[in-house]
């Protein structure tokens, strides 16, 4: 995507709600607030800048459908436009592919193994277990396009091709235009929607917003002494626990000595040591002793 067709896209998004974006406009999205979704409707963000992972994620998706074609037999197009809901003029799609002959679209995704591995939200190819954000993509789309179905193909760590079944749920598009409508009139209106003061995006947001000082002193509300406690206190109960965790690998250390293999009693799990050499580039060059649990029963946390 060159700078024109990038500036072209991001004016593009400015007039609505796109799939990727619906999640967010819902308050359910695990990066992005709906302040944050809103503040860059609004132009009051710069956008993100284009990066490596998103120059991979465009290059990566032509191989990815054509891996599709050949693995699913799909007849795929592309639709080289934005598609705008029937009578949402809000609701917008740019959507990767279309199955020719087929009231069906596809979305293709690159996934990290790791992310996969990690969670819980990949389910067995054919099933409709993707996360959420993906299925409400899906579920977005479809009523743009006024579709019954929708797959999702994901590209598992450059080696493996899952294909996703998504039917279209009445009940839960009723409430993505519900609360996409609530959204985008926040934005018509130039209301900001309340912050999400425990996502873990928000302070990072703040800062964004308040860049700088203006070299003023203010007095704060009563309820700031508030929160100043409630701050202080989990800040001290922080240190006492991470004092805990040291005091306890300290003792087990000590237990184990020299040893590579600590056996917890019970057949739970085991504690290993092992030295590990860092080559020199940049600074010089260390060994350190890596010292971790591997539980036996699968939680680590069971004792």
């Amino acid at each position: 995507m060159n700078k024109i067709d990038r500036a072209a896209w991001l004016a593009e998004r400015q007039l609505g709600i796109g799939g990727s974006e619906c999640a967010a406009a819902l308050g359910l999205d695990p990066y992005i607030t709906q302040r944050e979704l809103w503040e860059r409707k609004l132009g009051r963000l710069p956008e993100i800048e284009d990066n490596e992972r998103m120059a991979a994620g465009r290059h990566i998706e032509p191989a990815i459908a054509a891996w599709a074609v050949e693995k699913y037999g799909l007849n795929l197009r592309m639709r080289h436009q934005s598609l705008v809901h029937r009578s949402f003029k809000f609701m917008r799609a740019n959507v990767d592919r279309l199955i020719v002959g087929e009231r069906r679209g596809v979305e293709l995704k690159n996934v990290d193994r790791l992310i996969v591995q990690r969670s819980n939200e990949w389910g067995d190819e054919g099933s409709n277990d993707v996360p959420e954000r993906h299925y409400l993509q899906c579920q977005h789309y479809m009523e743009v396009l006024a579709f019954d179905a929708w797959d999702l193909i994901a590209c598992i760590g450059g080696n493996e091709l899952r294909r996703y079944h998504i039917e279209r749920d009445e009940e839960l598009i009723e409430q993505i235009v519900e609360r996409e409508q609530s959204f985008w009139a926040c934005v018509v209106r130039e209301e900001p929607p309340p912050f999400d003061f425990d996502h873990h995006s928000t302070i990072p947001l703040l800062k964004k917003l308040y860049p700088g000082t203006n070299g003023e002193t203010i007095v704060l509300p009563p309820d700031a002494l508030d929160y100043h406690r409630v701050m202080s206190n989990a800040a001290r109960q922080v240190k006492r626990y991470e004092a805990v965790v040291d005091g306890c690998k300290a003792h087990l250390l000590d237990l184990i000595g020299a040893a590579a293999v600590g056996a917890l009693p019970g057949n739970i799990g085991e504690y290993r040591r092992k030295v590990v050499h860092r080559r020199g580039y940049a600074v010089e060059p260390t060994s350190y002793i890596d010292f971790r649990f591997k539980s036996i029963k699968g939680d680590a946390n069971d004792e």
